[in-house]
């Protein structure tokens, strides 16, 4: 492997701390392109993971955000949507500012990317919009596209969940039944683990930098728990 390339939100890219992210490339000496952005969803996991440069001998780790997140995009067009960047993520833990697809943070264009919290314009989508049918099938298609992608281009690649596979809901809750059509279509062996590090980091007590980020050693535990036995192999 020449580089590893990881994708996710802030459990896979933290300013205060360092993640799994950091920890597996100092384990296997592997130069990091870490991608994940802090706040963002599905949607802009996949779209990121399509516009990187990955090379066939590289390594790519994902660890997918909860379902329930909304990738807004804003630009000149909507001027009213670039007034909401106040309520986005600070990629760069100085300020709120918009990301795009090189992961480039600034004020002009990109994506707003603030997680599940309903703040800004977010509050009307998950008021007026949100549905976990619609938003837990959308997180799957974002994996299906992911996969087939990677596997396209012959790029060795693994996956985690930050939530449970099966129901990937942070905060919205709700009643959905799962498209077996469309879950089916994902390739679960590519996944270290599907119960989701934030709840295996509660069930087996780690400790946590706050009340929602699992410290840096909850992240060792992690990946030498799930990835490091896969990677053997690899």
């Amino acid at each position: 492997m020449k580089k590893l390339f990881t994708f996710g939100c802030s459990f896979t890219k933290d300013n205060y701390q360092d993640t799994w992210a950091d920890l597996l490339a100092q384990d296997l000496d592997l130069e990091l392109h870490n991608h994940a952005e802090r706040g963002a969803g599905a949607d802009y996991v996949s779209k990121r993971i399509l516009t990187s440069d990955i090379g066939v001998d590289d390594l790519v780790v994902v660890m997918w955000p909860s379902a329930d997140r909304y990738d807004l995009w804003a630009d000149q067009t909507s001027p009213h949507l670039l007034q909401d960047y106040v309520h986005a993520s600070w990629p760069d833990g100085t300020q709120p500012q918009l990301v795009d697809l090189h992961g480039r943070a600034q004020l002009e264009q990109g994506y707003i990317l603030n997680g599940s919290v309903p703040r800004g314009y977010k509050h009307k989508y998950f008021k007026y919009f949100y549905s976990p049918y619609q938003a837990v099938h959308n997180w799957y298609t974002s994996i299906i596209t992911a996969q087939l992608y990677l596997a396209a281009k012959g790029i060795t690649y693994h996956m985690m969940t930050a939530l449970p596979f099966d129901c990937p809901i942070n905060y919205h809750h709700g009643t959905f039944k799962q498209e077996v059509k469309i879950v089916d279509k994902i390739n679960l062996g590519k996944f270290a683990d599907v119960g989701g590090f934030l709840p295996w980091s509660i069930a087996t007590d780690q400790p946590f930098l706050n009340a929602h980020y699992p410290a840096t050693i909850a992240h060792q535990q992690y990946i030498g728990t799930f990835l490091a036995p896969l990677l053997k192999n690899t």
